[in-house]
């Protein structure tokens, strides 16, 4: 059971479960479960809505996979997994912001719909149970990364997936793993076709060496409101636009390979990444289809 301090800061433990009761209240429809500060501000999707409307209306119940970061310094919390809606199973993200125990920030995303091959992402999230043991393991006091640090290493591999040409290289370890939306994606020869060039059976920096996320046009309104240097852990915000408009990349070792992207989007994202060692260990992506220039609904400050 985690505890508050005398100055009404929240510990590692209370943050979490401060998002479990959160999580709780939402599978019985109760908000008033939910010690909500009187502002409160929520969001679902980056429309804000009154407390109570939305997911809480039509969330069914709670899965089994749960990954949290804590922040005990910026007295905030993150959450992505498996929740249930109307009786099937969707990714649900959510971040929390208290202040002497109560809500004051509750920003949500909601991702209810199959995107590319990821269709059975829920259910591939839920029968993995729990994460990766990595994400559990604390860094040693000596070679912590200030928060600065962590946030830095995060926002450098977004600026070498914008515009991504394969002439920039991110610190990511050459045993990291993406998972977006249940999935990995990355040392997952199941997704590459036979007889094709290996793209999903490599990793993620060996991917972005390939040049072939140039479609990602733009990654905004980044925020790492997040940051847990006990764990190495940074929980971001942002938006990945896709104008649309670029039509075929040239790779790095010089195929041209066709992009079937026709139209301006953007996903929506939360990212964790674990970090260690100024380099990116692991990756969970929690993705949900967004409307092109979409803007989050939060400041900037909220981090």
């Amino acid at each position: 059971m985690g505890q508050l301090s005398i100055t009404g800061s929240l510990d590692r433990q209370a943050l979490v479960d401060a998002a479990e009761t959160y999580l709780d209240a939402l599978a019985a429809n109760d908000a008033a479960q939910v010690p909500f500060a009187p502002a409160a501000r929520f969001t679902e999707n980056s429309q804000e809505l009154e407390i109570g409307d939305g997911f809480w209306a039509t969330c069914s119940g709670r899965g089994v996979y749960k990954q949290f970061a804590a922040d005990p310094v910026a007295q905030q919390v993150g959450f992505v997994g498996v929740m249930r809606e109307s009786g099937r199973e969707v990714i649900f993200g959510l971040r929390l912001r208290l202040e002497d125990g109560l809500v004051t920030e509750a920003e949500t995303v909601v991702s209810r719909d199959p995107i590319l091959f990821y269709k059975d992402g829920p259910a591939k999230l839920e029968a993995r149970g729990e994460p990766m043991p990595l994400w559990r393991e604390r860094v040693p006091e000596s070679e912590r990364a200030s928060r600065a640090e962590l946030a830095a290493t995060a926002d450098a591999y977004f600026e070498v997936l914008q515009l991504n040409d394969g002439t920039k290289f991110p610190p990511i370890a050459p045993e990291c793993d993406r998972m977006d939306n249940g999935v990995m994606a990355t040392h997952a020869p199941e997704f590459d076709e036979p007889g094709d060039t290996p793209f999903y059976a490599l990793g993620p920096a060996e991917q972005l060496a390939t040049g072939y996320f140039g479609f990602v046009t733009r990654i905004r309104d980044r925020r790492y409101p997040i940051i847990d240097e006990e764990f190495g852990v940074v929980f971001s915000l942002s938006f990945l636009d896709h104008s649309g408009a670029v039509r075929e990349i040239t790779l790095t070792d010089g195929r041209t390979v066709p992009i079937g992207i026709d139209r301006p989007f953007a996903w929506q994202i939360m990212e964790v990444f674990k970090i260690t060692g100024g380099l990116i260990r692991q990756i969970e992506v929690l993705l949900n289809l967004s409307f092109y220039g979409m803007r989050p609904n939060w400041p900037a400050a909220a981090e």
